[in-house]
């Protein structure tokens, strides 16, 4: 498998999770913390974390890169 195609499903892998730590925290303080109840929302709970968790990629893949230009 070649390098971009590498870097894509890391990316895709990386904002998936993001998006399933980002509601599984969300329920945990909703339910057991904050004691108000947990109601699923797609604009909060998937389109937010995606645009963080996209951002965060970015942010780490070039910070990755050019560090291993440095070198």
């Amino acid at each position: 498998m070649n390098k971009p195609i590498k870097t894509v499903l890391g990316g895709v892998l990386f904002v998936v999770i993001w998006i399933g730590l980002w509601n599984l925290f969300d329920f945990i303080w909703k339910t057991w913390i904050n004691g108000s109840g947990y109601q699923f929302t797609s604009s909060y709970h998937i389109l937010y974390p995606l645009g963080i968790g996209v951002v965060m990629y970015l942010i780490l893949f070039v910070v990755k890169t050019v560090k291993k230009k440095n070198k």
